[in-house]
């Protein structure tokens, strides 16, 4: 069932038995997320077990995006990680949604805090671990967002860009060119470029009525930014390609926590304590 937050100009439509998923999120009426498809037909080919269900809105992905073996337990993390596929709790406030849930495998506890202000949202993110072990992980934001409605993007400066679709470095040296490359692309082709070691924790898009979104986060926490560029391109199937994207804090070079862990570049959490950061959304 759909529930609804109003604050200020902000609305939300969310649903706590569908790994908390924003159904809506919206400013001063404008929808800043793709929001539910009218007709959903799963795509006939196996494209992970995440395309099995409607794809929009935003949901969280930990510990892992991409489906691995988690490292220190033999436990094969789901597609878009575990907390996608759970029921949440959820507590409100007059000027706040905080969503919570346990692992179903690990001793974690999970809380997103959505704090609003009249221009901003301070995501606010924990990991409680009630375990006797250190436990790593990566959390990743996943805001979809109407890629025909983006009118432009910023990002920082980076070291490297690597394309996971093609599996190749690419030839993309500064913000600019990462930027030229994607407005190319054309209707039928889908990217995920992941720049890496970012020199600074800021970035920021806007839609085409003339929003912009400004992002602050940690960037000794979140070194990379996957960007998702699907432009009509991806499941490959008819009627079931999407118009979207989407710019992700990324805690590591990529979005598998394995290979993360192994180049010690995930986050982590010491046994019995609660590891916390925040990412603030502001319309500017």
């Amino acid at each position: 069932m759909k529930k609804t937050f109003n604050f200020g100009l902000w609305l939300v439509e969310y649903k706590t038995e569908d790994g908390a998923r924003l159904n809506r999120l919206c400013f001063n009426e404008y929808d800043l997320l793709t929001t539910e498809p009218k007709i959903f037909n799963p795509p006939s080919k196996d494209y992970g077990a995440y395309e099995t269900r409607p794809v929009y809105g935003y949901d969280d992905c930990f510990p892992s995006v991409d489906s691995c073996t988690f490292p220190l337990k033999n436990w094969e993390i789901p597609d878009h990680g575990e907390l996608c596929w759970l029921k949440w709790n959820t507590s409100i406030k007059t000027d706040s949604l905080v969503f919570t849930v346990k692992s179903k495998v690990l001793p974690l506890i999970f809380r997103r805090k959505m704090i609003f202000s009249d221009n901003e949202i301070n995501w606010s993110f924990e990991v409680k671990n009630e375990g006797d072990q250190i436990f790593p992980f990566q959390h990743v934001m996943h805001p979809l967002m109407r890629l025909d409605e983006l009118s432009d993007f910023e990002l920082p400066g980076f070291e490297k860009a690597y394309n996971e679709i093609s599996h190749l470095n690419m030839e993309l040296k500064n913000p600019r060119e990462v930027k030229e490359y994607l407005f190319n692309q054309g209707i039928g082709t889908a990217n995920m470029l992941f720049i890496q070691k970012i020199k600074d924790g800021e970035m920021h898009w806007k839609y085409k009525n003339g929003i912009n979104l400004k992002v602050i986060f940690p960037r000794k926490l979140f070194p990379g930014i996957g960007i998702w560029w699907n432009n009509s391109g991806y499941p490959n199937e008819d009627g079931c390609r999407r118009n979207e994207c989407a710019f992700e804090p990324i805690p590591g070079l990529n979005s598998v926590l394995s290979d993360n862990y192994e180049n010690k570049m995930c986050l982590s959490v010491s046994p019995g304590k609660i590891f916390s950061w925040q990412i603030k959304w502001r319309i500017v």
